[in-house]
C-alpha cells in the first residue's frame, strides 16, 4: 500500500499540481479545500496520513485554525504537518507545524521532505514535471 499524504490547498491549480506530482512518486493522495474538510476527512480516514501538507490562507477554516484544533485532538496530534506558504509565518512552527516550505513550491525539496515523514513513494519520478509549483 502506498503512502498515505493528506493535501489542504484551496487554490485549485496548485492542489491539482501537486497531487500529480506525489501520484507520480507513488503517493496515495487525499485532497481537501479547506481545514474543515481536512478534519472531517482525518477522522474518517484510516490509516492516517503520513503527512499533512497544509495551505494556510484558505476559506472556512484556515491552517492556523485546523493546527489549533489538530492539538486539541490526541488522534491527529501525531501525524506531522508541513505548511506551504506564500506568507511565511514566524509562529507558524510554534503554533503546531514540523515544516515550512514557502511557494512557490520547489518540488524537489516537498518530495525529499514527503519521503522523510512517509518514506518513499512507490512511482518513478517524473523527469518532466516543473521544478517550481505556483498558482494561477
Amino acid at each position: 500500500m502506498p503512502a498515505r499524504v493528506l493535501l489542504v490547498e484551496d487554490d485549485e491549480p496548485i492542489r491539482t499540481s501537486l497531487k500529480e506530482l506525489l501520484r507520480s512518486e507513488g503517493y496515495e493522495v487525499i485532497a481537501a479545500s479547506d481545514g474543515l474538510e481536512a478534519l472531517d476527512i482525518l477522522r474518517r480516514t484510516s490509516p492516517p496520513p503520513g503527512v499533512i501538507l497544509l495551505d494556510l490562507m484558505m476559506p472556512r477554516m484556515d491552517g492556523s485554525a485546523f493546527l489549533e484544533q489538530r492539538r486539541a485532538e490526541p488522534e491527529l496530534r501525531a501525524i506531522p504537518v508541513v505548511i506551504l506558504s506564500a506568507w511565511l509565518h514566524r509562529g507558524a512552527l510554534i503554533a503546531g507545524a514540523d515544516y515550512v516550505i514557502s511557494k512557490p513550491i520547489d518540488a524537489q525539496r516537498l518530495m525529499e521532505i514527503v519521503t522523510r515523514y512517509c518514506g518513499p513513494g512507490t512511482g518513478t519520478p517524473r523527469s518532466d514535471f516543473p521544478r517550481f509549483i505556483v498558482g494561477e
